[in-house]
């Protein structure tokens, strides 16, 4: 497990890496879980906040998910779930 803050380019990777594995596309909730394991990401680090009751990864990956959706790359199916274009 990793107690480091992964970077931009490590959740951008994972982040396709693990839509790509689900083309159906996965809730947010679904996609930080799956991301977090993936990157090996230690439970005192996926449960650091950031504000209020969002966590530090939580903010970094709907970052990643946004400029993915820019760059073309996902799409949001719903208001809460996502997937590869």
């Amino acid at each position: 497990m990793t107690s480091k803050m992964p970077t931009s380019v490590e959740l951008n990777t994972s982040l396709l890496k693990i839509l790509t594995q689900n083309p159906s596309g996965l809730t947010v909730r679904e996609i930080d879980q799956a991301v977090i394991q993936d990157l090996g990401i230690s439970s005192e680090l996926a449960k650091q906040i950031r504000s209020g009751n969002r966590t530090e990864i939580q903010y970094r990956l709907a970052w990643c998910r946004t400029k993915a959706k820019k760059q073309g790359l996902v799409e949001r199916m719903s208001p809460n779930t996502w997937k590869l274009k």
